[in-house]
């Protein structure tokens, strides 16, 4: 079942329940993500270390997280470890901003090709080869989306192609990212839905509807227009960006997607709806 270019005249209800429940039964593989399907969560194994770490009594300070990361500081992220270690001082030049930087890893911004400076990527790069893009824990999922090169087939992510950046000037390899939130410890998947505007003769809609078993923990939108008025509108009413200024993005309240019930999703020119939830 396809979820991406759900249009009128030939109205379809798109409902997750069936290829939620169907994606839910098994882990997903880590891929670039598409339209309409579900991406697996999974911490990165320095979180479990991280927890072990901190077993501190009342008395001691805290444990940081392994290598410095910003786990606080950090939303959703992409990332991956490479096989060999990594010369940090090939990597440095990459960076718009450095953060921080010791003789173990780097933390800073780098810039995404044809996305102003908003869009920009936190990466954290480690010698023993850990590499995270991420966004802050303030910027909702479908940030990552690279809703300027959508074309109503794969929507590719930023957070990817910014590792794929980093990976060539760091000289490994890189083929897949794995995907975690982690300001959502207990989320399993997320998806991302779009819709594009092909003609005037085609209406620029889609229908969804939530599974009511399983739990929510952020839905927001993405929204790029080539020109002309723009609008993301949902259930009849036009959404207003937390952020952006073409492309733009925002987040979505609980009651304005609630589950079990049909919502109508309107955009132009090219938008995109991402979920965060839990498979029971």
């Amino acid at each position: 079942m396809s979820f991406t270019r759900i249009r009128k005249p030939t109205l379809i209800v798109l409902s997750l329940l069936l290829a939620l429940a169907v994606l839910g039964l098994a882990p997903q593989p880590a891929a670039p993500a598409s339209g309409g399907n579900a991406i697996a969560l999974k911490a990165p194994s320095f979180i479990s270390v991280a927890n072990a770490q901190e077993g501190t009594s009342a008395q001691e300070e805290p444990a940081a997280a392994p290598m410095g990361f910003p786990q606080d500081e950090a939303g959703i992220s992409a990332y991956f470890k490479s096989a060999s270690p990594v010369t940090l001082a090939d990597v440095r030049g990459v960076f718009r901003v450095i953060e921080v930087e010791t003789a173990d890893y780097i933390i800073g911004s780098v810039a995404v090709p044809d996305y102003p400076e908003l869009y920009d990527v936190h990466m954290y790069i480690h010698r023993e080869g850990w590499f995270v893009a991420y966004y802050l824990s303030s910027d909702p999922v479908s940030k990552i989306v690279d809703i300027k090169h959508y074309s109503g087939s794969a929507i590719g992510t930023l957070l990817e192609k910014t590792l794929s950046i980093v990976a060539v000037q760091a000289g490994v390899p890189f083929t897949t990212a794995t995907f975690y939130d982690f300001r959502y410890p207990n989320a399993t998947h997320f998806m991302l839905v779009g819709e594009v505007f092909a003609s005037p003769d085609n209406d620029n809609t889609f229908t969804i509807q939530l599974p009511v078993p399983y739990s929510y923990f952020e839905r927001s939108w993405a929204l790029y227009d080539g020109g002309g008025d723009w609008y993301f509108v949902v259930n009849g009413q036009r959404q207003t960006p937390a952020a952006g200024s073409n492309p733009w993005y925002g987040v979505l309240t609980a009651a304005q997607l609630l589950p079990g019930s049909v919502h109508t999703i309107a955009i132009d020119n090219w938008g995109v709806l991402a979920i965060v939830y839990r498979v029971p």
